[in-house]
């Protein structure tokens, strides 16, 4: 897939070799936290701009004519945890918005679209709020009875292929995607069109859903169970993921049953007060506040999607999504530890760049590193929506589009923005780490000269760079390198943890001898094998420990196994 960005390029394309630097999964270096002062950021900022103002005049190839600026509008912004404002916004307005009879006529942070199952984000952090994730092992027939009730019934008369067994299918199941259950009923299914298919080979069918149509309206919770449970698996529990609106209705329902309070107060309780929401609802607010292509009817904005909501019904504005991007960021509702947790792959996909969570889709971007940037999609009717967030650099995105083609107009600048900000992000917190971590560190001796320091530089490779390492006179990566049996110099690269106190900053360190490798090849990283490998008096060899002032700029470093802390005494 192109990329939008075609003016200044941000990364090299891999030659036909390169070092196996082979980093840890995560950040390289600490988030970045001023990015307004970074170079590179900045640069990317301009270039998005100048990418998005060519697509809406027809001047970029990326889109081509899906983008269609006459009935399409656009809403979108970057923003990141160490900042409240916007880190960047863009909005277009349509010809149509413009002159709209009904809803807004003006795109801003503050217009409501409907986001689709980016729905399936809030109701899982709803869960999570509520009941933590030890809640998901659950099985899901104890908190939904008509599957309990099926289960039994089904008895001797269970066939895999034909019917699930929802005595084995999990919250977690559901929320990942693994539960085998068909992806809906009634809505979207070809037979509820007003189509007379027999004319393009279906044959005449009787099970014609009775609601989930514009006509019928949405399926109440019997209508809706009774066609699930009627609907064949497609595949068993736990096999391989497969997109599902059920997965999180069924959810829904759990959740008021495990909570006694309606899904709607939940909403309210946990997301809309606590985060300072002014438009997030599962009913359509007031036209007034609304992107309306079209109209009501056929944009789908007046679409009740009833029980529904929790899988694909909410509306929300730019500033509702990235509040609560901005929340998961920083724990703000779940704590550090469920975060971490709640971010991390369900399972693999059939691509190799392509992951599922809880509910997260999950893009693994190829730079020097692999780098996982966490998204949830959605689409109704005219409008999708993105939200994206890399934990790595603490940053996030959002998309909206309302009008024509929408979803592959937010897919495919969700690819193309995804390829330029994370090698734009490394390199900001590159120039942020330079200036608070690189320089020396140094003890001295009686004689005025050290006799114990370390330099800490950066390079074409990732992390921070040990370039030199004497404890008491002594040549600490020589003694490493007889240690190890290495034949040559190891590399020793520091990498942040994660974890921090007031005024200390963890890093570790990949010791390594460092060898070419073909761009192409796919030897998996083993580094993560010698974590914690050597130690001295149960403390690793591997262990460094940056005291930090309070601005976050070192003024000591300890290696740890060493029982020492050097001042820094110059930077680069």
């Amino acid at each position: 897939m192109k990329s939008i960005y075609t003016l200044v390029p941000f990364f090299c394309v891999a030659g036909a070799t390169s070092l196996n630097y082979c980093p840890f999964l995560g950040a390289v270096y600490p988030s970045p936290k001023t990015l307004c002062n970074d170079t590179a950021f900045q640069t990317v900022k301009h270039n998005i701009s100048l990418s998005l103002d060519a697509i809406i005049s027809g001047n970029s190839s990326l889109l081509g004519s899906t983008y269609v600026s006459n009935t399409t509008s656009l809403s979108v912004q970057i923003w990141s945890t160490s900042n409240t404002e916007p880190e960047f916004e863009y909005y277009y307005t349509s010809p149509l918005t413009k002159n709209a009879t009904t809803g807004v006529t003006e795109v801003d942070e503050d217009t409501v679209f409907r986001i689709g199952s980016a729905s399936k984000l809030w109701t899982v952090l709803l869960l999570l709020i509520e009941k933590g994730d030890a809640i998901l092992s659950d099985r899901v027939v104890k908190w939904v009875p008509e599957l309990a009730d099926a289960a039994r019934e089904i008895g001797d008369d269970f066939n895999r292929i034909n019917h699930l067994d929802w005595s084995e299918v999990t919250l977690f199941e559901l929320a990942s995607q693994l539960s085998g259950i068909a992806r809906d009923y009634a809505f979207g299914d070809l037979i509820t069109l007003g189509l007379d298919l027999t004319q393009d080979g279906f044959p005449q069918v009787s099970e014609v859903p009775p609601c989930g149509t514009l006509a019928a309206g949405a399926c109440n919770r019997t209508q809706y169970l009774q066609g699930i449970l009627q609907a064949h698996p497609t595949f068993p529990t736990a096999y391989a993921p497969s997109y599902s609106n059920a997965n999180f209705q069924i959810l829904a329902y759990a959740l008021e049953a495990m909570t006694n309070e309606t899904y709607d107060t939940l909403l309210s309780r946990d997301l809309v007060k606590p985060l300072g929401l002014e438009h997030l609802t599962s009913t359509a607010p007031a036209d007034k506040y609304g992107i309306i292509p079209w109209d009501a009817i056929t944009s789908y904005w007046a679409l009740n999607t009833g029980d529904e909501a929790p899988a694909g019904g909410l509306y929300a504005s730019t500033k509702d999504m990235v509040k609560l991007g901005r929340a998961v960021l920083n724990s703000t509702l779940l704590s550090p530890a469920m975060t971490r947790r709640w971010m991390k792959p369900a399972t693999h996909t059939g691509s190799l760049t392509a992951s599922v969570g809880a509910p997260w889709e999950i893009y693994t971007i190829p730079t020097s590193r692999a780098v996982d940037v966490y998204t949830k999609s959605g689409d109704l009717g005219s409008y999708s929506s993105m939200t994206a967030l890399s934990p790595d650099h603490g940053v996030g995105f959002t998309i909206i589009a309302a009008g024509n083609d929408t979803t592959a107009v937010v897919q495919t600048l969700t690819q193309a923005m995804m390829e330029m900000l994370v090698p734009a992000l490394d390199a900001a917190a590159k120039e942020e780490a330079v200036v608070r971590f690189t320089g020396t560190y140094a003890h001295h001796g009686s004689n005025n000269k050290p006799n114990s320091s370390i330099s800490i530089t950066t390079d074409g490779g990732p992390g921070l760079r040990v370039e030199d390492w004497v404890n008491d006179s002594v040549d600490m990566i020589a003694t490493i390198e007889a240690l190890t049996g290495y034949t040559s110099t190891p590399s020793v690269r520091l990498y942040p943890t994660g974890l921090e106190s007031s005024g200390q900053v963890s890093f570790i360190a990949i010791i390594q001898q460092l060898e070419n490798m073909s761009s192409s090849s796919d030897v998996p990283c083993t580094t993560w094998f010698q974590v914690d490998s050597q130690v001295y008096g149960n403390v690793g060899v591997d262990e460094f420990l940056f005291e930090v002032d309070g601005r976050g700029d070192a003024v000591g470093l300890s290696p740890r196994a060493l029982r020492t802390v050097l001042p820094r005494v110059s930077k680069i």
